[in-house]
């Protein structure tokens, strides 16, 4: 056995010498090279040769289970070419979890453009001598699309064969890295989430007050680069920690070319698509919508398509179906999602009761699959309305938890005022027993201003109570408990994020639609009793 162990190496190295990097799954390189401006939730992917790439989490969340996915509307209002860059809806949903009950969540996109030592020791043969110095982390350029894709397909055999556990899973598949889709790329670029609806639309993600666009984005002008491609981590970070989304080199994704008709792609599929713009585009021409189309092949040279300024980025993604279980699964969610609340009497109760009636009656195939056309259309139209609906309750539910910090801070500030109030007794006993007149005619100036800001306080809290009450009647009289509490679950990581008054608020918000659904009316006196033991607990 041991004469035979090197023989079965070597022949096991030659088989797979054309697919396989050279192996070395340790990380040796710097870090300040291949990952210059480190974040905690990195996720960090060894390479052959002691290398290494850092990805960031895109999060996609949805309540909608195995389903889900995030609604979003990419393109540009006002674009001079509309038929290019226009606006167009997209859903886009993550591969992996994001922890607890939900089975999706997020993807995975490289946080800085591959750069060539990266590149070098996936496609190259043997190791570089001695370990990579920063400039070896200028990004790829001039490698067709077709090179890319064994890039990304060689780098992730690699991963399987000497890294697997690094691979983020999905259930029990490991995830794989590929191009980013154009749908993927835009989302990220625009800074997904993290920057709300109004951040989202703007032609550009948002920078901290103070800075400027070239610290962001490595463009033709003279106060940038200049048409000088950066090392990559140069520049700051998009609000997801992703940087040169915009600029430096232009990025190939995986999806081809559609024009833009009427908020919809176009049914034609043409060339290859770059995105981002690079070091020599003009800054007014940088957006996150701008895209081009580009030629697969060069007809002047009978070439495949690469380019000196364009390069590529990757995402880590994964299988949408994983188990047999997990398929039965998206029956019943696909089924819940074109339901209507169940909870609560509706006319879609009824409508589905007669196209049962319907089915049980009909006699001919034709019939049957006619009326399957009809299931289709409305269970299509439920759940696009549900989906609808479900946003629009976690927006009035966002609405309650902040009218509740407001609120309570209100009340907290009433506490306050009458404790000095309190105060205010003891010291106007004091001086009528010490007859001090100067200081009783200052107190009675105080204690008047004080009452006032006090019954100015009660008034607009007064009013703020009832404004959240209203909430509560409307969100309790329209939705079953059941729905509202997977929307206030939905919701509850990023309202956590704004402190500890938001997160007890959005407690209070359930309590009191439990309480509501349990008393079949908003109990006011109980919703300010439960506000209040906040308001007291802060001030404890």
């Amino acid at each position: 056995m041991k004469f035979f162990a090197p023989l079965k190496v070597t022949l096991l190295a030659a088989a797979f010498s054309a697919q396989s990097a050279p192996s070395f799954a340790e990380i040796t390189w710097a870090e300040r090279y291949f990952n210059p401006a480190p974040l905690a939730d990195d996720l960090i992917l060894p390479m052959p040769c002691g290398g290494a790439m850092a990805f960031r989490p895109v999060e996609t969340p949805s309540t909608e289970g195995t389903i889900g996915d995030v609604r979003v509307l990419l393109g540009q209002e006002g674009e001079d070419a509309p038929y290019l860059n226009g606006l167009r809806r997209s859903f886009l949903s993550g591969s992996f979890s994001t922890g607890g009950d939900n089975p999706k969540g997020l993807f995975y996109l490289g946080k800085y453009e591959v750069a060539q030592v990266q590149w070098d020791v996936v496609m190259g043969d043997a190791c570089p001598e001695g370990k990579p110095r920063k400039r070896g982390f200028i990004p790829v350029v001039s490698r067709t699309p077709l090179e890319m894709a064994q890039f990304a397909e060689k780098y992730t055999i690699w991963l399987l064969n000497e890294a697997a556990d690094s691979l983020p899973s999905a259930e029990n598949t490991k995830g794989f890295l590929r191009l980013p889709t154009e749908d993927e790329w835009e989302f990220a670029a625009r800074g997904g989430i993290p920057v709300g609806d109004v951040g989202f639309r703007a032609p550009r993600p948002p920078v901290p007050d103070g800075s400027e666009l070239s610290e962001f984005i490595a463009h033709g002008g003279t106060e940038s680069a200049g048409g000088k491609v950066q090392v990559i981590g140069t520049l700051n970070a998009n609000p997801l920690g992703l940087h040169d989304m915009l600029g430096n080199v232009a990025e190939v994704v995986e999806t081809p070319f559609s024009l833009v008709r009427h908020r919809r792609l176009h049914g034609q599929a043409g060339g290859i698509v770059k995105r981002g713009g690079d070091a020599r585009t003009a800054l007014a021409s940088i957006t996150s919508a701008t895209r081009f189309e580009v030629p697969p092949y060069n007809l002047s040279s009978n070439t495949p398509f690469s380019d000196r300024y364009t390069g590529l980025r990757l995402t880590i993604a994964g299988l949408s179906i994983t188990s047999s279980e997990q398929t039965e699964q998206m029956i019943e969610d696909l089924d819940r999602l074109a339901q209507g609340d169940t909870s609560l009497k509706s006319s879609e109760q009824d409508v589905d009761k007669i196209l049962k009636s319907l089915e049980e009656q009909m006699e001919t195939p034709q019939s049957l699959q006619q009326l399957a056309v009809v299931k289709d259309t409305i269970a299509a139209s439920r759940a696009a309305r549900n989906a609808q609906r479900n946003r629009s309750i976690r927006l009035v539910m966002e609405s309650g938890t902040h009218l509740c910090d407001q609120t309570v801070g209100r009340l907290r500030n009433a506490e306050a005022i009458n404790s000095v109030l309190e105060t205010y007794d003891e010291i106007e006993a004091e001086a009528i027993a010490n007859g001090d007149q100067a200081t009783l005619d200052e107190l009675a100036v105080a204690r008047d201003e004080a009452n006032q800001k006090l019954n100015e306080i009660q008034r607009n809290a007064t009013r703020d109570l009832e404004d959240f009450g209203e909430i509560v009647e409307g969100l309790g009289d329209d939705y079953s408990l059941s729905l509202l509490v997977r929307q206030s679950s939905f919701i509850a990581p990023d309202v956590e994020k704004d402190g500890e008054r938001r997160k007890k608020c959005l407690g209070a918000l359930e309590n009191a639609l439990a309480d509501r659904v349990s008393k079949g009316f908003t109990d006011l006196e109980e919703i300010e009793n439960n506000l209040l033991t906040i308001a007291r607990n802060e001030a404890e």
